[in-house]
């Protein structure tokens, strides 16, 4: 149904209640519609266009008074229409004004393909206010849109669309008629504001996730306090929805009422339906105040739930003061009835009634279920962290999401990827589709609400939408001097930011964007205005960076946002430098980069480090150090062909400038990737080659980190005496250079060719020490490594409990850190120790869950050993043809590798061998 408002006949029997507003050159299409609205002018004259201009009228003024009392106006829409001044000017604004006022019906009819997006109609209000509207965003007849025209259809398919209209005008003011002949008890309302509300309860087709969101309303709603509850959000977030799920779960002891304030209603026609509803008495003669009283009684003599849906239509109208007045007096009643609002406009009132009011604002859909939403509701398909992305790019926005979604099933079919979104060729934002059944997109409905702005704000809102974080009133004044916290208050009020109340003791309201708020703001903006947004932001954070010491990544805020800031102005050697200048501190507080690395925030280091390869050029310095950063995070999360590739690049810038230090950074780098390959031979080559160019430049540092993985190597291969003689050297190099970190990792290496040996009690006083260095410098790594590798040594000595405690510990570190390889090593050792123990089903999912993220992180070192496990177990537990396949893999494995684990697998896969014999 395109139209289901009641038509309000005019009281002078010769004046028109329809109006046909249209250009000249269309006045063959005002001809095909008017022979079929005809029969509507049988019994009076109902319908009016510019044909009804008697000789001798003033044309101007006729139709000016034909506007005056129009109560529908039908609008025919062509390039000339949009073109024509005098529609512009004149007609249009006067439509639109009533429309405000009294609730004229706007039904647009498209004829031809136009600019109707693009072009607005303007008035100003009561109130001074400049109020603008777009033609597509009035709800047109079916089968007829801007992108579906008239022209394009056939004279059948357009003869319908006319059909159609006369039927819905007819069935609309035959209602109108018997409304008004029928005799009532209740005295009648007067012309202008009779009429039925729109209370038609909206549909919710497609639904995901807001747990949280419900159970709050839920709790609110048994809050006996609590008397009005507001959703605010800008259009598209899904308030709508959320209200009517929330009504649906509700049982019969709420009795729901629903209004859609689709136009500005005035208090007289929304209350009269009220009473009539709740089966109270109304009085044409009642003052606005007298009405207000009657309504409060009325909810409070029968108890219901209230839902006032889009509210903001009326929070902008002249009707503005009288709606305020009703929740005011509403938040002074006592009564078991409540109000739920959804409305674009947060609601505003005095501090003495504000423990009677809650509101909600609205954010976009939680990841997870925005990716169930796509996925489950719209059956696109991609990987976890495709689909993140996909709906981190859109701000989980309901409606935005919806659109795209749909476009790309018409487009490409069921099943297609996530990652097809960025062939599309166009701007999410323009996708169009269906809001509250109007056809529009959601660049239109966000700019619904910024069009409500003064310029001077306007142009605020742009500047303060390169903020990524929170921000308070200084930061705001940072970039706008003038900004006070009420303008933010008030921006918050619109849906536009999100307000933040302070905690307690702290002054300050903290203010935030919903991503796509912002996202449509600069897509907007002028670029020279956000560059010197940009850059005024850029300025506030380097002046308030906060020194050493740091305890968590909130401490580096300001520096983040430096970086960010100097990136979007494209200064990338000073974002590099942002992270690496030294801050005066030691350790993990040397600088940033320090900081991440030792609290071992790889995931963030990697993305900041990719931000500057991204925008900056090949032959800058930032440039090629963030290739070795680069690599060496992907090496500590796993990702070693990625980590290669990185590092292979920073070798081959280095050669081509003749940068040695550089050289011999990148070759080792390269070798710790090929150890961790379980290519030994490889690792120890580059090892060997970086050593060389190290001792030849007299980089001490460089030298003991070579002797450290070339130690490493041989103990994978098991030749612990060449291992602990190079491991040595690299302790006595870093102690004589102060570096603890290298000290600590070296004990830890030292530790671990010991344990292998089978002296326990020499490798725990060895890791002790590890742990004891990793804590005082806040090498979180370290301090997890360490953990594990006491658990170890205490499961080998039998203290199963404690070996338990300790890896679980270093799980626990692992996981915060992102440190999937730690997570592998930590599950794999706790399901060891399982199977030491006799729990054969707990170790079987320990190991599992460790071998899942091996092979996803192609840990083969690890992937081997935890098959070799899964076989033992699969052994003791009598499953002789899984625990067969199991060993032959990793014993496959294993030799590929060249590890000492072959003889282990040899041993068993001649036990179970054995037992397949006996069966």
């Amino acid at each position: 149904m395109w139209y289901n408002r009641k038509v309000v006949m005019s009281e002078e029997r010769d004046m028109p209640s329809i109006f046909i507003c249209y250009s000249h050159q269309d006045k063959g299409w005002r001809d095909r519609l008017l022979k079929f609205l005809e029969p509507l002018n049988d019994e009076e004259k109902i319908v009016w266009s510019d044909l009804d201009i008697q000789p001798g009228d003033i044309w101007d003024e006729k139709i000016k008074d034909s506007l005056s009392q129009v109560t529908i106006a039908m609008v025919l829409v062509s390039q000339d229409l949009l073109n024509s001044r005098y529609v512009k000017n004149e007609e249009l604004p006067r439509i639109l004004k009533r429309r405000e006022e009294e609730g004229v019906v706007i039904i647009p009819i498209f004829l031809r393909h136009s600019t109707v997006k693009s072009v607005s109609f303007k008035y100003t209000n009561e109130e001074g206010i400049e109020q603008r509207f777009y033609l597509h965003q009035f709800q047109s007849p079916s089968n007829n849109s801007p992108s579906n025209p008239l022209c394009d259809l056939k004279k059948s398919e357009y003869e319908k669309v006319f059909v159609s209209v006369e039927d819905k005008l007819r069935s609309l003011i035959e209602e109108s008629k018997k409304k008004q002949s029928e005799p009532s008890k209740k005295a009648v309302q007067p012309l202008t504001t009779s009429g039925l509300v729109d209370t038609q309860l909206p549909p919710v087709r497609r639904w995901q996730g807001r747990r949280e969101e419900l159970q709050e309303l839920q709790t609110a709603l048994g809050n006996d306090h609590l008397r009005l509850i507001e959703i605010t959000a800008a259009g598209g977030y899904g308030k709508t929805a959320l209200a009517r799920k929330f009504t649906d779960q509700l049982t019969a002891d709420w009795p729901v009422l629903w209004v859609n304030f689709n136009q500005p209603y005035p208090l007289a026609q929304f209350g009269r339906w009220l009473l009539e509803e709740l089966k109270q008495n109304y009085d044409e003669k009642w003052n606005d105040g007298q009405l207000i009283d009657a309504i409060s009684k009325g909810l409070t003599a029968k108890p219901c739930l209230l839902v006032l849906n889009n509210l903001e239509t009326v929070l902008t109208a002249p009707v503005n003061l009288v709606y305020q007045q009703f929740l005011q007096k509403w938040l002074n009643t006592e009564s078991s009835s409540k109000l739920l609002v959804t409305s674009r406009e947060q609601l505003k009132f005095p501090v003495n009634l504000q423990d009677y009011y809650y509101s909600w604002p609205l954010k976009g859909l939680k990841e997870a279920d925005a990716m169930r939403y796509v996925t489950e509701d719209h059956g696109l398909t991609g990987s976890d962290e495709e689909l993140a992305q996909f709906v981190d790019k859109m701000g989980g926005h309901p409606l935005l999401m919806e659109l795209v979604c749909s476009l790309m099933k018409d487009k490409f079919g069921k099943g297609v990827s996530v990652t097809e979104s960025q062939n599309l060729g166009l701007n999410m934002f323009d996708v169009e589709g269906y809001h509250r059944d109007t056809e529009t997109c959601v660049r239109e409905v966000i700019t619904a609400s910024l069009a409500r702005l003064s310029k001077e704000f306007r142009e605020s809102l742009t500047r303060l939408s390169v903020l990524r974080e929170s921000f308070d009133d200084r930061l705001a004044q940072g970039l706008i001097p003038a900004i006070t916290e009420e303008d933010l208050r008030y921006l918050a009020r619109l849906s536009l930011l999100q307000e933040f109340p302070p905690e307690y003791n702290v002054k300050r309201r903290q203010f935030q964007f919903l991503p796509l708020i912002s996202m449509v703001v600069q897509d907007q903006a002028n670029p020279e205005i956000l560059r010197s947004a940009h850059q005024l932001a850029l300025d506030y954070y380097l002046a308030h960076l906060p020194v050493p010491p740091w305890e968590s990544l909130e401490d580096l805020k300001e520096y983040l946002e430096a970086f960010y800031h100097a990136g979007a102005l494209g200064e990338w050697q000073l974002a590099y430098d942002i992270l690496n200048e030294e801050r005066g501190g030691e350790g993990k507080n040397k600088s940033v980069d320090s900081f991440l690395d030792l609290q071992g925030f790889y995931r963030k280091r990697a993305d900041l480090y990719e931000e500057i390869i991204a925008g900056s050029q090949r032959e800058q310095v930032c440039y090629r150090n963030s290739l070795n950063r680069l690599g060496i995070c992907f090496l500590n999360l796993g990702q070693y062909e990625k980590a290669i590739a990185y590092h292979q690049q920073s070798l081959e810038i280095s050669e081509e400038i003749g940068y040695r230090q550089g050289v011999a950074i990148s070759l080792g780098n390269l070798g710790n990737c090929y150890n961790c390959l379980g290519q030994y031979e490889k690792a120890i080559a580059y090892h060997r080659q970086c050593l060389y160019i190290s001792k030849e430049i007299e980089d001490w540092q460089g030298v003991a980190s070579s002797l450290g993985n070339l130690g490493n190597c041989y103990k994978s291969l098991g030749q612990y005496e060449k291992a602990i003689f190079y491991h040595q050297k690299c302790h006595d190099i870093s102690e004589a250079m102060d570096d603890r970190k290298g000290v600590a990792i070296s004990l830890g290496n030292l530790g671990n060719c010991y344990y292998d040996l089978g002296q326990y009690e020499k490798a725990i006083d060895l890791y002790q020490q590890y742990h004891d260095i990793s804590e005082e410098i806040s090498f979180r790594q370290g301090v997890a490594i360490s953990f594990g590798n006491l658990s170890n040594c205490y499961s080998s000595l039998g203290q199963y409990e404690k070996a338990i405690a300790y890896h679980q510990q270093s799980l626990n570190i692992s996981e915060a850190m992102g440190d999937q390889q730690g997570v592998a090593s930590s599950l794999h050792t706790i399901g060891s120790i399982l199977l030491k123990l006799q729990n054969y089903s707990e170790a079987e999912s320990k190991i599992q869950a460790s071998l899942v993220i091996s092979q996803d992180i192609d840990y083969k070192y690890l992937i081997a050993y935890s098959l070799r496990v899964l076989a033992e177990i699969a052994h003791k537990t009598n499953r002789p043809e899984l625990a067969l396949s199991h060993c032959q893999e990793a014993l496959e494995l294993c030799q590929e590798l060249g590890i000492p684990l072959v003889k282990n697998c040899e041993e068993l896969l001649g036990q179970i061998q054995a037992t397949l014999e006996n069966n």
